[in-house]
């Protein structure tokens, strides 16, 4: 009976102590910046919201000529792992090989809640559209 009595105690206070734990969500990031220059595209991001985890797996950026980019796309990654502050800038350097071309990059990060992507931002290797010198 006594045995019967402590794995009931003890049986109660995991479900308190499960109760009483919360999920993480995942890390958001934002893209801060982006130059292309000579076929080279250079992007940054900052990790805005760490999800409640701090402890992040991965990040990177990936592009591609579709809308939104994903990890099956073309990628950039930055393995870290290890416990960041929230504002943890990254960043990366592609060569976008087509001219005339919109790409779109985003980036990503990955925690122990899962993987979330950035805002996609459009990046377009056109002369046309680069902005005028000042003169």
């Amino acid at each position: 009976m006594k045995r019967v009595k402590r794995l009931t105690v003890l049986c109660g206070c995991a479900l308190i102590l499960l109760a009483g734990c919360t999920k993480y969500g995942t890390a958001v990031s934002t893209i801060t910046a982006t130059d292309y220059e000579n076929k080279q595209l250079k992007v940054s991001a900052v990790i805005t919201d760490d999800g409640g985890c701090d402890y992040y797996m991965e990040q990177g950026f990936c592009y591609s000529l579709f809308c939104p980019p994903s990890l099956t796309d073309v990628t950039s990654t930055q393995v870290k792992v290890g416990n960041y502050s929230e504002a943890d800038t990254f960043s990366a350097t592609f060569t976008l090989p087509l001219v005339d071309t919109a790409y779109y990059v985003c980036a990503y990060v990955k925690n122990s809640a899962g993987l979330s992507y950035s805002n996609a931002v459009r990046v377009s290797t056109n002369p046309l559209d680069y902005p005028a010198p000042e003169e």
